[in-house]
């Protein structure tokens, strides 16, 4: 177990090593790159290998949407995601209904929630799992701030964020409040992550069927979690949040 503490909350948030079970998907093959899908490869590439991370070797495969095709969430959709992060975030760690409706109350974060999120929320008695996976959506939370302008850049996915540094620019902010200051990134700069974290969640799952352990001292969670939420951001296949795939 990591401690972390949270302004919010005023109290140890507790994050467990153990990632949920992924599934192991396959990209569409024979893609004729765009010049920024290319592009965005070469950089990706680049990142990879000063890393000592192995690269995906087939030239016609493993891209993420071109440009002119894709389309990035809404400032709207993605504080509001953001919202519903950090309260399912803060119910992981075991903080009481009465905090946790004060909370509501500032920031109207139970309208923000999926139904998987609701069942999650309302269960007074969630599994170890449930549990588990819900505090992870940390890292998820991480990646929209980023988005949102709040965090500079998503560094090495190497270790957990910081969520006493993330959780302190909520303090003393309403929902309302939250939206007004956000400023959502470019579609450039969300394609160019995406593209990096798809290669580099290909490269984990790729050493995990190998048995072999995440190149380049990567956290497989940790990528797992940006390349989630990273798709939804790029609306990958017009997923929902509760539906989305990490396909690598």
């Amino acid at each position: 177990m990591i401690k972390r503490l949270s302004i919010v909350a005023s109290m140890l948030f507790l994050s467990c090593n153990n990632h949920r079970g992924v599934a192991i998907t396959k990209q569409v093959e024979k893609i004729k790159p765009t010049k920024d899908q290319a592009e965005r490869r070469r950089q990706s590439e680049a990142y990879c290998k000063t890393h000592y991370i192995p690269v995906y070797s087939n030239p016609n495969a493993l891209f993420v949407d071109p440009e002119l095709r894709a389309t990035i969430r809404t400032k709207d959709e993605v504080t509001d995601r953001a919202l519903a992060l950090l309260y399912v975030g803060l119910k992981s760690e075991g903080i009481g209904q009465k905090d946790l409706d004060e909370i509501n109350k500032n920031l109207d974060a139970l309208s923000k929630l999926t139904p998987a999120e609701r069942a999650y929320i309302t269960n007074s008695r969630p599994t170890k799992q449930q549990t588990t996976d819900a505090n992870w959506r940390y890292e998820d939370l991480h990646v929209m701030l980023w988005a949102l302008g709040f965090i500079d850049s998503l560094t090495y996915p190497n270790q957990l964020c910081n969520v006493a540094q993330d959780a302190k620019l909520f303090r003393g902010l309403t929902g309302r409040q939250f939206k007004q200051r956000a400023r959502l990134r470019t579609k450039k700069e969300i394609l160019d992550q995406a593209d990096l974290m798809l290669r580099l969640d290909w490269a984990c799952v790729d050493a995990r069927t190998k048995k072999q352990p995440a190149p380049g001292k990567l956290d497989s969670g940790v990528v797992y979690e940006r390349h989630y939420a990273l798709n939804w951001l790029i609306n990958y296949m017009n997923q929902g949040w509760d539906d989305i795939t990490t396909d690598t």
